[in-house]
């Protein structure tokens, strides 16, 4: 009978969140791996944590804390994370190399009412680099950051926690591309070579050209728009080929790619402006969030323990957009950073452990149920979890499955819905740690693996833990991975 009643206080605490969950009828925002410990094991901490940190993975765990000496969670008397951060960034569907094409533009020197010589090749690189974004809102860029510090102290806990969630989505201009001042611009003024620095250039034939092979003339003939006559094709090509023999230019691999991107671009813009008017930006939405929660657990059983947080939530909310086109990126973005809205809020989260035997663990835990509202931002409810095998003092290994279809990040279309797993081997001294988490809700990147590191100087804990996906992209030029994130703590355990 009592066993029975514990399965149907847990069913309870579920069926709670759950109803929490669907009352609100929103999506939430993904949810941050904090902490080099949960990062290190593939993102696992609901089942796992059983120090400060529980108080953001499962508080449920806090009305275990200060029991049996012998015992994972009772063990603990009282624990501190004495300092805490992470930091860490994502590039979807190529945004990286797409992005570099259109910012690395001098776009000062093809702005004016003709578009010279020397600078037609920029002009072409620059229309293919917005093609890359026509109609490709899934190319983003996120980075996110936290900071920790958290006392621990018996069945309660205080925190403070600070959260960074930036993302930069492309809000580009694809009508007003004309290389001349003529209001309403046909493919007629973008293929004249006149609007092109080549008033000598041909119509007629792409027999003069010198820098374009015979064979690249030929592929990008048979790919530029059928609606085309051979004059503008002949015009474009002879332009193009003229733009690239000025000194100094080289001659892109994917030449002929650009070209046709650029020529695709203009067919889709016929009827806009001159690219002098061209107002594309990125725009820059994200939200610091600070929050201070209040942490109490307590255990209904030797197997089942619920605990929540009730804190007080201060947010600083960015949403600008950043002419990429007509300014200095970096001090755009200084400045833009000096815009925005501060509000503040309370926030209640709840979590419940349940122990199936000595070796055998599972949590479930909901954040900010109340869905919290800054300005115009929802801080929307999560709900998380995870399980846990520890067969004996030195080995765990545990998995973590978000309940909740979440937004990538803030401004996002993209959506998160991670499962993590990891392991954990505790040398006493020293912590090794490794696993890896896949976003089931979206394919764009994929695996993402990790590792961690803690060494135990006795009362003293340091650990770090890191992340990287499997896939890499470009990014100025580089490869670097598709996603990759950091963690850092000392952190004091008795």
């Amino acid at each position: 009978m009592i066993h029975l009643r514990k399965q149907t206080f847990f069913i309870w605490m579920t069926v709670v969140m759950m109803t929490f969950l669907i009352a609100s009828r929103v999506s939430a925002g993904e949810w941050q791996i904090i902490g080099p410990r949960a990062l290190g094991m593939g993102g696992a901490g609901v089942a796992v944590a059983n120090d400060s940190t529980a108080s953001y993975w499962n508080p449920g765990a806090f009305g275990f804390f200060d029991g049996p000496e012998d015992d994972y969670y009772g063990k603990r008397k009282w624990s501190s994370t004495v300092a805490g951060a992470g930091i860490g960034a994502k590039l979807h569907n190529n945004f990286g190399d797409t992005i570099r094409q259109v910012t690395d533009i001098d776009f000062d020197g093809i702005d004016d009412n003709n578009i010279s010589a020397d600078k037609v090749s920029d002009f072409i690189g620059l229309l293919d680099g917005l093609e890359g974004f026509r109609g490709q809102d899934s190319k983003i860029a996120t980075v996110s950051g936290s900071g920790r510090f958290g006392i621990q102290s018996g069945h309660f806990g205080f925190a403070g926690n600070v959260f960074l969630d930036v993302t930069a989505i492309p809000n580009f201009d694809f009508e007003n591309l004309g290389p001349d001042n003529t209001a309403g611009f046909t493919i007629a003024d973008f293929t004249d070579p006149n609007n092109l620095g080549c008033p000598t250039c041909s119509t007629a034939n792409t027999n003069s050209v010198t820098v374009l092979t015979t064979a690249q003339v030929s592929s990008l003939d048979s790919q530029l728009p059928t609606t085309w006559t051979q004059a503008q094709r002949n015009g474009y090509i002879n332009a193009l080929d003229n733009g690239l023999s000025q000194a100094g230019q080289t001659v892109p691999a994917n030449i002929v790619d650009q070209a046709v991107g650029a020529a695709t671009l203009a067919n889709a813009a016929v009827g806009g402006g001159a690219l002098s008017q061209n107002t594309s930006s990125l725009r820059f939405v994200g939200i610091a969030l600070f929050e201070v929660p209040l942490t109490y657990g307590r255990a209904f059983s030797e197997n089942l323990s619920i605990g929540g947080n009730l804190k007080y939530m201060k947010a600083r909310i960015y949403d600008v957009d950043i002419d990429i086109l007509n300014q200095d990126f970096g001090d755009a973005l200084d400045d833009a950073l000096d815009n925005y809205q501060e509000d503040s809020n309370f926030g209640i989260d709840l979590g419940a452990l349940y122990r199936v035997g000595e070796t055998f663990r599972v949590g479930l835990v909901g954040r900010n149920l109340n869905a919290p509202k800054f300005g115009n931002l929802k801080e929307e409810a999560q709900v998380r979890t995870g399980i846990a095998y520890q067969p004996n003092r030195m080995f765990t290994l545990a998995a973590d499955l978000d309940l909740t279809k979440n937004d990538i990040s803030v401004g996002s279309r993209l959506k998160s819905q991670n499962v993590g797993v990891g392991l954990e081997l505790d040398l006493i001294f020293l912590q090794l740690r490794g696993g890896a988490y896949k976003n089931m809700a979206e394919n764009d990147i994929g695996l993402v693996y990790t590792v961690g590191l803690g060494v135990n100087l006795w009362l003293v804990n340091l650990d770090v833990g890191a992340s990287m996906s499997k896939d890499s992209t470009n990014l100025d030029g580089d490869k670097v991975p598709e996603e990759a994130r950091g963690e850092f703590a000392l952190s004091m355990l008795f």
